[in-house]
């Protein structure tokens, strides 16, 4: 028996949302200019671009993740892809970036972005103890109208 009941969206709300994320993701890195003065940072010690590098990565991870729940592969294969994929996609776009004019290519970005994916690991922890069930039986539970599949 799985321990906690999670809501699954509609497939195509799942993949809309990695679409999203992976949108803002390559707008804000490869079509803006980023900003010329520096803006006020969290930790002196870690510069803010960094921060949102690994903040952007592990949103890219976390929506792959979800959107996948529901596939039957092993928790090892599948988070094997959703890592090697949002790592792919960030080392994609510093790629890209150094072809952009007032753009240039990071490592330090890369590794940004590699610990960000690294951070949506543990879902797949989350995953095998979860059930997920349709939103409308999982919202029914939580009035007790009805009871999660």
């Amino acid at each position: 028996m799985r321990e906690v009941c999670l809501p699954l969206l509609p497939t195509w709300v799942r993949w809309l949302g990695v679409a999203v994320v992976a949108g803002v993701i390559f707008y804000l890195s490869v079509l803006t200019t980023p900003p010329a003065e520096p803006i006020a940072r969290p930790f002196s010690f870690i510069p803010l671009d960094k921060w949102r590098h690994f903040l952007a990565y592990a949103a890219f991870g976390g929506s792959l993740g979800y959107a996948t729940a529901d596939w039957d592969w092993s928790t090892r294969h599948l988070a094997a892809l959703v890592l090697g994929a949002t790592v792919l996609y960030g080392v994609g776009i510093e790629v890209w970036q150094s072809f952009v004019p007032r753009r240039y290519m990071s490592l330090g970005d890369a590794y940004a972005n590699a610990l960000g994916a690294v951070v949506a690991s543990p879902w797949f922890i989350v995953r095998e103890r979860a059930e997920f069930v349709e939103l409308r039986a999982w919202l029914g539970s939580l009035t007790g109208d009805g009871e999660p599949a």
